[in-house]
């Protein structure tokens, strides 16, 4: 019996191995770059996406999505995308003085933010806002001012995006002049290191991969990123033209995949959602501009 188990043990960890050894070459394989009409298809898509959900995602606030179509249509002049964002920009900012993250959009802009009222927002919503307002209240509470440590997400290794919200963070501190630059400038670029490992040898295609694909396309070197990584980003687009947060792997029946989902290994369906698109227009935003400019 002692035998049968670790013989079925042995098993079980050489089909792992196996499994992750083929996701590790799938995901760092030599291939060709990306034209740019293939990259415009992409970017076409994941528009087509936006407009064809336009209430679904209005009645979604998130400022930092709604920031990132914010830079898409600055960079890609499409007038949906600029559309899209007069319209968020109606409902949630043109008459809200108090809103708190004016600045993000309104760079000129300043609001009153007290840590009493956003004590309870995500740890890296406190480390943004912290570094849009520089606020001297806000750089003494502990958990935010940890975040400015290239080291703090060590300590936390079950989130999955904490290396590129810390990274989201700090830029927003280089973007306000909050704090050391030369400081910020190498906590930055040891991030970005960091992530392009996370990359090499985490193959889970699911939103923060997307994520980090664009951390690496908005930094000063994006030419570190590996063709192959802009391929699956493309490859992951839904037939709908948006993204979504899971990684299907085997068909369970019902149109369920057992696959990786952000919480790890679970039952679910492909399904396109507001995070993980606006993420991906961005990213071919940035990519379609960049080939266009090479090409001209």
């Amino acid at each position: 019996m002692k035998k049968l188990f670790w013989g079925v043990l042995t098993v079980i960890l050489l089909a792992i191995s196996l499994f992750y050894g083929y996701r590790l070459w799938q995901n760092n394989r030599l291939t060709t770059v990306m034209d740019l009409e293939e990259r415009r298809a992409v970017l076409e898509n994941g528009i087509r996406w936006l407009e064809d959900n336009r209430q679904l995602i209005l009645d979604q606030a998130n400022p930092m999505l709604w920031y990132m179509l914010q830079n898409a249509a600055a960079i890609n002049g499409d007038k949906r995308l600029k559309a899209l964002f007069s319209s968020y920009e109606e409902r949630y900012l043109k008459n809200n003085y108090d809103n708190l993250w004016r600045t993000l959009f309104y760079p000129d802009t300043w609001v009153s933010v007290r840590y009493e009222d956003i004590r309870d927002y995500p740890y890296y919503n406190l480390h943004f806002l912290y570094g849009l307002t520089c606020d001297a209240e806000l750089a003494q509470v502990a958990g935010i001012a940890a975040q400015n440590d290239p080291a703090f997400c060590n300590k936390h290794p079950l989130r999955p995006a904490c290396v590129t919200h810390q990274l989201m963070g700090i830029r927003l501190l280089q973007r306000s002049k909050c704090g050391d630059q030369q400081e910020l400038d190498e906590t930055e670029k040891t991030l970005e290191r960091r992530i392009f490992r996370q990359l090499t040898w985490d193959p889970r295609q699911v939103d923060v991969y997307i994520q980090r694909v664009l951390m690496l396309a908005q930094s000063a070197h994006p030419d570190v990123i590996k063709p192959i990584w802009i391929r699956r980003v493309a490859a992951a687009q839904q037939p709908d033209g948006g993204w979504g947060p899971f990684d299907p792997l085997v068909p369970i029946g019902g149109g369920r995949y057992l696959g990786f989902s952000g919480k790890g290994l679970s039952p679910g369906k492909p399904k396109s959602t507001f995070h993980a698109t606006a993420q991906g227009v961005l990213l071919f935003s940035i990519l379609v501009n960049r080939a266009a400019a090479t090409d001209s």
